[in-house]
């Protein structure tokens, strides 16, 4: 289980580096899309700007799921996986309340369920 519980932290990272590329490098259709907004809102210079500063917030979640794997098991690494999953769950549960519901089902079940694992394998 120590394994697997790894291997869905490095699949949220992954998740979140697919986050970082559609919010800095999505075209405009795609991200009103995906983010359920206005085609004609998308192009609008400020929302690119939000988007993309959110993109490297994502890439930098990313990175340090990424580098926690590499912390020889013990105390070190179940509290820092578990405090990032608990960062990650957090924002999408404000995600699901401010701006739509399939967050939490998309980024937050899966931090959680991650999460749970590591307070008992890693």
């Amino acid at each position: 289980m120590h394994t697997f519980t790894i291997v869905l932290i490095i699949l949220i990272g992954l998740e979140h580096v697919g986050i970082m590329g559609l919010e800095l490098l999505g075209s405009d259709r795609l991200i009103a899309k995906s983010f359920n907004l206005p085609l004609a809102e998308v192009g609008r210079p400020h929302l690119r700007t939000a988007l993309a500063n959110q993109g490297l917030y994502n890439g930098f979640v990313a990175l340090s799921l990424f580098l926690i794997i590499f912390i020889p098991g013990g105390t070190l690494l179940r509290g820092m996986a578990i405090g990032l999953l608990a960062g990650i769950f957090i924002i999408a549960a404000y995600g699901a309340l401010t701006v739509a519901k399939r967050i939490l089902w998309i980024q937050g079940a899966p931090a959680l369920i991650t999460m749970v694992l590591a307070m008992f394998f890693l």
